[in-house]
């Protein structure tokens, strides 16, 4: 058995071999595999979050963390007593030029609940300063400490008449990405054409006065599912791949599963045996990044099934009610047709609405639900929100498109035809007509150290 689609241009000799032509079948045209839809992009579409960019390269500004924590380098063994301790910074806590957050007269905390004052930085050697601590309390004793272990600043203590710390800087995170052309073409013979199809409308009720209509309606499926695949899965292009026609070169957008697993959190459960702990664990890193009180889950249909089966009861009594309306007046602009198109599913929990979309595309076996890959047993979950850039001042939403425009000019989606034969203005002498869909478009997020892709393994 072939494939079931092919490159190629409509044409009697090919149309014919569908049997479509034969007056014994019924007049409407059934989708076998249902819409096979691309829901990722239609959803951003639903809520809004597209703009338009003048450039092929686009970004912002997120604002770094204010306030720091400490790394331990090496292995501290236990001190005594009443006695200071000394450790070396580990290299994560230095920038390119050795500089370092924590100060003198830092008041750390240590797991224990052991307090201590910072009083020498020793940077005889730039790349590995050593810090030592004293007890606030002369009867406690600090404990071991191990490599990569995170210690805490929580105050400061200064000497009445003293001097000013020196000061200290968190500046800004400049998130980058790049937009991509995605192109899709469909040709018909001018002879089929003219051809009298016996099916006259889909299923979906669009009317089909002719087969090559088919075409065209699947022609926008299939560029839907390129703009849908690039903002989920693509990475943007660091080798070099020209064109050898055009000797440009070609360039690619980060998606969202590449821009999570890059600055994001990655979370697994248990595949069958999902249970409400994993689900507070992953509500845990939400919290611990400051994420906001709306989170969309877009989740494969296994991990969707698990997450379903474990919290049931939740979903059973947690206002549902008010959190739909609460976000339909937020999201959609009260909106409720197109708060209904998007069909998600609520539930409050740990003080957050998460709202759940499953999504078809993981589960399409022609695309990411292919035998051996994984994206049925995966959930990414995504603050929604917008927030100013520190620089620009502009209102940036947490994902969404960009597509290149500029004036009257868009290339969000250009559609046009070409050819010979007929309605229309013929430009070329070739009895048959193209018609061409292209777009530039490119994926946007920000915060991304709030989401998290959660894998059922």
């Amino acid at each position: 058995m072939g494939p079931e689609a092919i490159s190629q241009i409509y044409a009697s000799d090919i149309v014919s071999g569908f049997d479509i032509h034969k007056p014994e079948i019924m007049n409407v045209l059934f989708n076998r595999f249902g819409d096979q839809g691309a829901s990722y992009f239609q959803l951003i579409r639903s809520m809004g979050f597209e703009l338009p960019v003048s450039q092929d390269t686009y970004g912002h500004f997120e604002d770094n963390h204010i306030h720091e924590v400490m790394h331990v380098k090496n292995i501290v063994a236990q001190p005594a007593v009443g006695a200071n301790i000394s450790f070396t910074l580990d290299l994560i806590d230095l920038d390119a030029n050795n500089n370092f957050y924590v100060r003198l007269y830092d008041e750390i905390l240590f797991p224990n609940e052991v307090t201590g004052i910072v009083i020498t930085r020793n940077v005889a050697v730039p790349a590995a300063p050593v810090i030592t601590v004293r007890l606030n309390e002369i009867t406690d004793q600090f404990p071991a400490l191990t490599a990569g272990e995170e210690l805490v600043i929580i105050s400061s203590a200064f000497s009445e008449g003293s001097g000013q710390p020196a000061g200290a800087v968190s500046g800004t995170w400049e998130y980058s990405n790049h937009t991509q052309i995605i192109k899709e073409s469909m040709g018909v013979t001018g002879s089929e054409m003219t051809n009298q199809s016996w099916v006259t409308i889909t299923s979906a009720g669009k009317s089909i006065p002719a087969y090559y209509f088919k075409g065209q309606i699947d022609i926008d499926y299939r560029m839907a599912l390129k703009i849908d695949g690039a903002l989920l899965w693509g990475k943007q292009t660091t080798n070099v791949i020209t064109d050898p026609v055009t000797g440009r070169p070609i360039y690619t957008t980060e998606g969202l599963v590449p821009y999570v697993r890059r600055v994001g959190n990655e979370q697994t459960s248990v595949d069958g045996a999902f249970t409400v702990d994993e689900f507070d664990e992953m509500d845990n890193t939400l919290d611990r990044e400051f994420a906001g009180n709306r989170i969309l889950a877009l989740l494969g249909i296994s991990l969707h099934q698990d997450i379903e089966n474990a919290l049931v009861n939740y979903f059973k009594n947690t206002n549902i009610s008010f959190a739909k309306q609460d976000t339909n007046d937020a999201l959609f602009n009260s909106n409720e047709a197109l708060s209904a198109s998007v069909n998600f599913t609520y539930l409050t929990k740990s003080e957050r609405t998460f709202l759940f979309k499953r999504m078809g595309s993981f589960n399409n076996k022609k695309l990411a639900g292919a035998e051996g890959y994984g994206a049925r047993k995966m959930g990414v979950f995504l603050p929604i929100n917008k927030k100013k850039d520190p620089v620009t001042s502009n209102m940036v939403d947490s994902f969404g498109t960009r597509y290149k425009a500029l004036g009257k000019y868009s290339r969000r989606m250009e559609v046009w035809q070409v050819g010979g034969a007929g309605e229309g203005l013929k430009v070329t002498d070739i009895d048959a007509r193209n018609t061409y869909q292209r777009c530039n478009i490119g994926a946007h997020f920000r915060g991304g150290n709030q989401m998290v892709i959660m894998e059922a393994v």
